[in-house]
């Protein structure tokens, strides 16, 4: 599962508008917003490796452990 907050608090910490994190992942905005507010929890491998080197943090973090289901 997505830990989704991480995605906002990253990018505002990196000075990042959704449009400019939009624009170097090649992830469209309203998906990105989806994302970043939960309402899309189960995004690709491939959009967690954009997100996660955008935003200069491992893809691990995108990760809510305790929403792994085996």
């Amino acid at each position: 599962m997505l830990n989704y907050k991480i995605i906002s608090k990253t990018r505002d910490k990196r000075g990042m508008t959704q449009l400019t994190l939009s624009q170097k992942t090649g992830i469209r905005p309203d998906i990105l917003s989806r994302l970043e507010n939960g309402k899309q929890m189960n995004p690709t491998l491939l959009t967690l490796e954009k997100l996660a080197m955008a935003l200069g943090i491992p893809v691990a973090k995108l990760i809510d452990e305790k929403q792994v289901t085996a």
